[in-house]
C-alpha cells in the first residue's frame, strides 16, 4: 500500500502497471466520511484528468490490493462506476 500526495507522474506510471489493483481517493486530511474505493483502470482515476492538470494535489491516491486497503480504511465506499454493487464493472 502506498500514498501518493505530490504530483510528480509516480501515480500515473503505478496506475500504468498495475491495472489489477485498487485507489482510494481521498481528500489531503484522509476524512474517513470522503474515501472512495475504485478500480485501478476506473475513468474517474484514470486517463486525462477532467478538472486541472493532475490527479494528485488537494486530493491524494491511497493504492494497493483491495483487501489491504478496506482493512485500512474500512469507511471507503465503492465507486458506483467501478464497483457496482451487482459485481459489474461499470462498463
Amino acid at each position: 500500500m502506498h500514498t501518493y500526495v505530490v504530483d510528480s507522474g509516480a501515480y500515473e506510471h503505478w496506475l500504468a502497471d498495475n491495472q489489477d489493483q485498487y485507489v482510494i481517493n481521498a481528500e489531503r486530511s484522509l476524512n474517513p466520511a470522503n474515501l472512495v474505493l475504485h478500480r485501478a483502470g476506473c475513468r474517474t482515476i484514470n486517463g486525462t484528468p477532467a478538472r486541472g492538470a493532475t490527479w494528485v494535489g488537494s486530493y491524494v491516491k491511497v493504492v494497493g490490493t483491495r483487501a489491504e486497503l478496506e482493512a485500512e480504511h474500512a469507511t471507503a465506499r465503492p465507486c458506483r462506476l467501478c464497483l457496482h454493487p451487482d459485481g459489474g464493472d461499470g462498463s
